[in-house]
């Protein structure tokens, strides 16, 4: 039997080891985070939010699940730096799954008024607010990972979750080309890590059906209504389930012959804009 960083030669659990959720407090993080823990990974989540951190792993707890909560800003290189060296005491890590990242939405340009008096163009603090979470993160925290697996000399795993956006969507600017970039990140290192036993995978989620939408869609029935035509479009014509995410990540990694590539999580894709 081929070995690999997540299972022993008898199937068992006992060499999974160390994994790393960035963006492991809450929403799809913590799904994954719960998901590989079950599975019998020893999960760290590292996320901004220390309350948020600490309830994640309460909760968690009470039903009989271990997640270690760390603090770590993954747009910082300094804070992710001591969230490694902080990881370094739980022995060699075996996987990384780079998931922290937020959407803001924003048209390149937006025509404010019918008469196209008024144009509003992308901020500038929005676009590196985004690509600094969702791209320089990823690359940080993947760095890091990268070399302890390399210190180490073991096999691991990187998951990157890019998104089914990064193929471009409306209003969709910073996040598609922060998720294009997770995605070409991903390809890179996986040839680049290859040769050491690293394997490294994206996973694609579409839209997902989670606490964020249904907050949002309740709030707004504007937004809902949008929404709900976009669903329409899906082929599936359903929301990605956060554990569907949870199931590709897990799968990710414990299949030894995938690396390079991207798990379409996505009901079949999204189109690129809905018509009113």
């Amino acid at each position: 039997m081929v070995l690999n960083a997540a299972t022993s030669d008898t199937g068992t659990t006992a060499e999974r080891g160390p994994a790393l959720v960035s963006g492991g407090s809450r929403g799809l993080g913590l799904v994954i985070a719960r998901r590989l823990a079950g599975a019998g990974w020893d999960v760290v989540i590292a996320a901004r939010d220390e309350r948020a951190l600490d309830a994640a792993a309460e909760d968690a707890a009470a039903e009989g699940l271990k997640l270690h909560p760390l603090r770590a800003d993954v747009t910082s290189e300094t804070s992710v730096a001591e969230l490694f060296e902080r990881l370094a005491g739980r022995g060699p890590l075996r996987l990384c799954v780079n998931n922290a990242g937020r959407n803001y939405n924003h048209q390149l340009v937006r025509i404010a008024d019918s008469e196209r008096s008024e144009l509003r163009p992308h901020p500038v603090d929005a676009w590196e607010r985004t690509i600094g979470l969702c791209l320089t993160g990823v690359f940080l925290v993947g760095r890091h990972a990268a070399a302890v697996m390399l210190a180490a000399g073991t096999p691991g795993v990187i998951v990157n979750i890019s998104s089914t956006v990064r193929h471009g969507s409306y209003g969709q600017s910073a996040y598609a080309a922060a998720k294009a970039g997770v995605e070409s990140l991903t390809r890179t290192w996986a040839v680049e890590l290859g040769e050491h036993g690293i394997r490294v995978v994206a996973v694609a989620p579409g839209v997902l059906d989670g606490a964020a939408l249904r907050e949002r869609s309740a709030a707004n029935p504007r937004h809902a209504a949008y929404m709900e035509r976009l669903r329409r479009q899906v082929p599936l014509q359903r929301w990605c389930d956060e554990h569907d995410v949870a199931d590709a990540v897990a799968f990710a990694a414990d299949n030894p012959s995938l690396t390079g590539t991207v798990l379409e999580v996505d009901g079949g894709g999204l189109p690129k804009r809905v018509y009113d």
